[in-house]
């Protein structure tokens, strides 16, 4: 079992992190709450989307008791748009002394200069409004954030705009097409019409962000179980919650209702395709140190930032393969952030 989890972890976003030459710990340093939140953006709506798929694979059987047992392994990929790649925002920005030392410069203001001092301590006494362009975390690794100030009168002087380059800020991902997940799940049931879904991935420690982990449960229910006379497919309500953490960095929180309809043809070895209607909804939190310059020094400052993914509702369509023990199982979900999931489950149905 541990070289399975091993093999998913191949398949997992967290495994491309690890191979940067800085972390990103490291990257997030060097952005205020403003610029951060547009930068991690794209695996904020990665992190909920692929949280709330892949789910549902197959209808509880109609029946107040009965036995269910299924073991499966999950794998999800939320598509990236090629929008999602750069960005440009305004917000607050505290420079560092060398920073500051640039912006004074362009202007002809140099350490010899009677006025030098004053300005940069200006500088870097309080945080200044500014235009971000660059890529995202998912954007290109050859790319680097812009930092654009406006200029103005500081200490008596006239600076002029200047642009900063920050190269330690970069496409983290280096273009990565979609946010790849996996986990383990485990159905139970039947009572009444009702199974138990457990979902989890073992806490693995993850060089320069630490343990990766996450859990989730939830319920799925088929109405068919309290009709005299049934419907012609199968109608199955649901809900779910899940939590992911890594590290210190990131912390998702995840719920998602559903409305499933599947129809079942076969036995033994059947298909069912099934169509889901969903509502979601995620919030990670983003925690991380600011690093800037004060006049007095160095200063550190604890980020946390709570981002919602952009996903609110969801229409999957899917289809499972039975073959008596062996289940298999594709659908795709088609939100602001499209989602496809492929398992393969083992038990008894």
């Amino acid at each position: 079992m541990k070289k399975i989890y091993v093999s998913l972890l191949v398949f997992l976003l967290f495994i491309s992190l690890s191979t940067k030459a800085q972390n990103l710990d490291e990257t997030l340093s060097n952005l205020s709450s403003d610029a951060a939140s547009s930068y991690v953006a794209p695996i904020v709506n990665g992190f909920g989307s692929n949280l709330n798929s892949g789910w549902f694979a197959f209808p509880p059987e109609p029946v107040k008791f009965g036995f269910t047992a299924r073991l499966r392994v999950v794998g999800t990929g939320t598509f990236f748009a090629s929008d999602d790649k750069s960005f440009s925002a305004s917000g607050n920005f505290r420079y560092n002394s060398q920073q500051a030392d640039a912006i004074l410069a362009n202007s002809g203001i140099t350490p010899g200069n009677p006025n030098y001092q004053a300005a940069k301590n200006e500088l870097l006494s309080k945080e200044w409004m500014v235009s971000f362009s660059g890529p995202t975390i998912i954007g290109d690794k050859d790319e680097f954030l812009r930092v654009r100030f406006e200029g103005g009168m500081i200490a008596g002087q006239q600076i002029q705009p200047y642009e900063e380059v920050l190269e330690d800020v970069y496409g983290y991902l280096d273009g990565l097409p979609l946010f790849p997940s996996a986990n383990i799940q485990l159905t139970v049931g039947t009572i009444m019409g009702t199974n138990l879904v457990f979902r989890w991935f073992p806490s693995i420690d993850i060089q320069d962000l630490g343990k990766f982990s996450f859990y989730g449960f939830g319920l799925v229910h088929n109405v068919n179980v309290w009709m005299k006379n049934p419907l012609p497919l199968d109608l199955s309500v649901a809900g779910f919650y899940q939590k992911l953490k890594v590290g210190d960095i990131f912390e998702s929180n995840a719920t998602q209702f559903g409305l499933y309809a599947s129809k079942t043809f076969g036995s033994v070895f059947a298909v069912t395709p099934y169509l889901g209607l969903t509502t979601e909804s995620s919030t990670t939190t983003v925690s991380y140190d600011y690093r800037f310059d004060t006049p007095a020094g160095p200063e550190t400052v604890n980020v946390s930032l709570d981002l919602k993914g952009e996903n609110s509702f969801g229409f999957t369509t899917g289809l499972s393969i039975k073959l008596a023990v062996i289940n298999l199982n594709v659908d795709y979900k088609a939100a602001n952030s499209g989602t496809l999931t492929a398992g393969i489950s083992f038990g008894v149905l």
